[in-house]
């Protein structure tokens, strides 16, 4: 993994890797995490709205990708951490969160698909809970095969882990949590797909830990989505792994480290990746 230092932190990165670690020390209330693959065309205008809005904050790019987005994040002064393998969106999500240095951990997509408003009360919701989650109100651009298949898997969602039946919305990438009841779970989070946001979800509640849902207006956009490219294989492998967490979270968990398992695991993945 390379890491790209904002110009304003590069002198202190030169102390720091000579074994002094200010730059890396630096506490922060608040930590922004933005999972990015190949998102140069899409989160120039996210950037600026967050060092705008949130100036002294920690704002972690975490990019697995092979475009010029580290390019454009340096022109905003964000701290981007560079990975050669590509970790999915499960992967860039760990990796954010042990990258935080901020109490408080917010995650958000590339594209910012809320206003900075809604930004802002879920991070407000998050005083009184260890988790803040959303649920999507999808505005008139939303495709209509989008929302059918959003509402299948929620409601599949519900029938294999019941446990989370009072939530509406599963796997919306915004979200905000306390940064040392992200860290406690960090090992019980064993997606790397989209289904990460349902994992730390369903993670945060076997703990015991306060879990909250607010609604938020949410502005799809089409172009760039990673998801609606490949629609049916990711509806696809996420109901594989809504299998593999009810596993996990089972007294049948052994069988994920068995030969057989692993086997048909990769034989799907193979197949739908």
């Amino acid at each position: 993994m390379d890491v790209v230092f904002s110009e304003k932190d590069e002198e202190e990165h030169k102390w720091a890797e000579k074994g002094y670690y200010p730059a890396c020390k630096k506490v922060h209330v608040f930590s922004i995490v933005i999972p990015a693959y190949n998102e140069e065309d899409r989160i120039e205008p996210t950037l600026m709205n967050l060092r705008r809005e949130f100036q002294g904050e920690q704002v972690i790019v975490i990019f697995d990708g092979n475009d010029h987005t580290p390019d454009v994040c340096r022109k905003y002064g964000v701290e981007v951490h560079v990975y050669g393998k590509r970790l999915g969106k499960g992967g860039a999500l760990i990796e954010g969160i042990r990258e935080s240095r901020g109490s408080i951990i917010a995650f958000i997509d590339a594209d910012m698909p809320v206003s900075i408003e809604s930004f802002k009360k879920v991070v407000e919701a998050s005083a009184d809970s260890d988790l803040v989650i959303t649920q999507r109100i999808y505005e008139k651009n939303m495709t209509g095969s989008r929302l059918i298949l959003h509402d299948l898997f929620t409601n599949l969602t519900k029938v294999i882990l019941p446990e989370l039946k009072e939530f509406h919305d599963h796997q919306s990438g915004l979200k905000v949590m306390k940064a040392d009841r992200a860290k406690a779970i960090l090992e019980e989070l064993i997606m790397s797909d989209f289904l990460i946001d349902t994992n730390l979800i369903l993670a945060f509640m076997k703990r015991g830990f306060k879990v909250k849902e607010i609604p938020v207006q949410w502005r799809h956009t089409e172009a760039g989505s990673k998801v609606s490219k490949n629609l049916f294989k990711v509806i696809m492998l996420d109901a594989l792994s809504l299998i593999k967490l009810r596993f996990y979270y089972s007294p049948f968990k052994a069988v994920l480290n068995t030969r057989l398992y692993n086997r048909a695991q990769a034989f799907f993945q193979k197949i739908l990746r």
